[in-house]
Formats: C-alpha cells, structure tokens, sequence
C-alpha cells in the first residue's frame, strides 16, 4: 500500500513539474510574439512611413523595457513558483520518507508481532500436537491393552471351554461306565436273584422233604417214647427219673452265632466294601432244625440291613443241637462290615 500512495504521489509532482515548465515557455512565446508583432505598426497597423517619431522610439524603448521587466519578472516569480515547488516537493518527500520511514517501522513492528504470533501459534501447535500425540499413544496403549486382555480372556475362556468339555466328557465317560456297570450289576443281581429264588425254591422244598421226614421220625419217636414209658412204667410199677441235660458252653454258643452269621453273610449280593462304617442289629426266630420262622431289624443303617434280611431269607441255617436249641432259638446278630 505505501509503494502504491509513493508512485502516485510521485505521478503528482511530476505532472505539476511539466505544467509549470509549459506555462512558463507559453509565456515567454507570447511576450515575444507580441514584441514582433508590434514592431513596424501602431496599434495593429502597419507604418508605410519611413520617418520614425523620436517619441514612438521612446514609446517603443519604454514598452520593450517593460517587457523585459514583465519578462523578468515572471522568470522570478517562475523561479520563486519553481523553488516554491521544490521546498514543497522536498517537504513532501521528507513527510513521505517519514511516512515511509513510520510505515517501515509500523510493518516492521507489525511483522515482528506477526513472526511473534507465529511463534507462539508454532509452539501452541507444536504443544497441541505433542498433547495429542501424547494422547494417541496413551488411547494406542489403553487399547492395546484392552485387546491384550480381551484376547487374554478369550483365551482364558477357550480353555476353560475346553477343559469343561473335557470334565464333561471325563463326566460323561464315567456316567457311562457307572451305568455300564449298574446295569451289569443290575443285570447280575436279577441272574443271581434268579438263581436265588431257584436254589430257595429248591432248598425249600428239599426242607419241606427233610421237615417231613424229620416230623415222621419224631412223631416215631415220640410213638416210641410213648410207648417205652408206657412200658417202662409197667415194668418199672409207676416211677420215673428226672431226665439230665449237659449245660451249653459260651464257646459252642458263640460258634455257632458265627456259623449262622456266615451262613448269612455269604449270600449277600452286594461286597461287604459298599457298607463299611455302617451296622445293623438283626433278631432271627429259627426251628429246630434250623428252618428260619420270625426276622426283625432292632436297629442300624437302612441299606446294610436291606442286604442282611434278604441275605437272611436265602440263606441255609445250620440246625443247632438239642442241647443247644432252648439258647439259640430266638438270636441277635450284629453285622458291622
């Protein structure tokens, strides 16, 4: 803008300079254009005459004299107007060195507040970027770190899905084998139920057999006892002995308790390893010989005494003595495994 107001300013004076120096040679033209044009005629006439007037001479010498005071005249003003002009035009260009000189100053401070400001913006935006790098790396680490513990707890997930597909299967396999083997003991245990109520059957019908030859024997017996005493008495004229009888040892009690619980204890289905830790308390009611007539669970765990009472039932009790009978026909056994 200063370069732009300096040319024009300069464009101004210029033009001023030319028209003065135009103006000041129209002048001088003129005045000596009318010096030639006046002489040899009298107010615009010409003069035939060759006799000249002393005074016309004069006249003539006074206005030439006047001219050139006209004409010296305005060469001074001209030269004052000039000089003028120049104290003028030095003052313009000493105001328009100041202006520039303050314009200069004003861009320079200007521009030292531009490169100040620009300074600062470059820091500000060195700072800015700085921050935000600071602030990427810190979002790229939070989520790496959320990936890395994402992909963490997937892993984590998928081995615990595995190792719960594999507790499953382990599970599964086991449930299997459990109900491959329950249903093989399933399956024994009717086999062997069967061959239980067939070997009952059987052995219930070979004591029914020996029960009905025993009670032959006995109500024999008694046909002959009855008849001995009858005889006796006859022969004897109506005395009688009181009849003896050995007493029982706890030995011969206790053995034969234990022949009575193995006989039991050997038709148990289930191993005796299934009940450790548990009891039962078991009164059998048996005959004579040995035939099984009254059971009853007194006490103890309800599966172990399960087992005993139909252990119980198939089992082939032993037929005590006569002697022994009267301590042994109402017993309590005890099952502990």
């Amino acid at each position: 803008m200063s370069k732009n107001s300096n040319s024009k300013f300069s464009l101004a004076i210029i033009l001023s300079i030319l028209f003065h120096v135009l103006l000041i040679i129209f002048l001088c033209y003129k005045a000596i254009q009318d010096d030639s044009d006046n002489y040899g005629t009298v107010n615009g006439q010409s003069i035939d005459a060759i006799m000249v007037d002393p005074s016309i001479m004069t006249e003539q010498y006074n206005r030439q004299s006047q001219s050139q005071k006209n004409q010296q005249q305005l060469r001074q003003q001209v030269d004052e107007q000039i000089t003028k002009q120049n104290q003028l035009l030095q003052q313009k260009q000493l105001e328009q060195q100041q202006y520039l000189k303050d314009l200069e100053k004003e861009r320079l401070k200007l521009a030292e507040k531009l490169k100040q400001e620009q300074l600062e913006a470059e820091k500000k935006a060195a700072q800015e970027k700085q921050e935000a790098e600071k602030r990427a790396a810190e979002e790229k680490a939070a989520q790496e770190k959320l990936e890395a513990e994402k992909r963490a707890a997937e892993e984590k997930a998928a081995q615990e899905k595995q190792e719960a597909e594999k507790r499953a299967a382990e599970e599964k396999a086991v449930r299997e084998k459990l109900e491959a083997e329950k249903r093989a003991a399933a399956e024994k245990a009717a086999q062997e139920k069967q061959e239980a109520e067939k070997k009952a059957a059987e052995e219930k019908a070979a004591r029914e057999k020996k029960e009905a030859a025993k009670r032959a024997a006995q109500q024999k017996a008694a046909n002959d006892k009855a008849v001995n005493d009858l005889l006796g008495e006859l022969t004897t004229g109506g005395s009688s002995a009181p009849a003896t009888r050995k007493g029982v040892s706890n030995g011969e009690l206790d053995k034969y308790k234990f022949l009575v619980k193995t006989a039991i204890s050997n038709k148990f289905i289930n191993p005796n390893r299934l009940y450790v830790g548990q009891r039962c308390q078991l009164q059998i009611q048996i005959a004579p010989d040995g035939l099984l007539l009254d059971h009853k669970v007194l006490s103890g765990d309800d599966a172990l005494c399960r087992e005993a009472v139909a252990a119980t039932l198939l089992a082939i009790i032993p037929e005590p003595s006569q002697i022994l009978y009267p301590e042994v026909k109402k017993m309590i056994i005890n099952f502990e495994p």
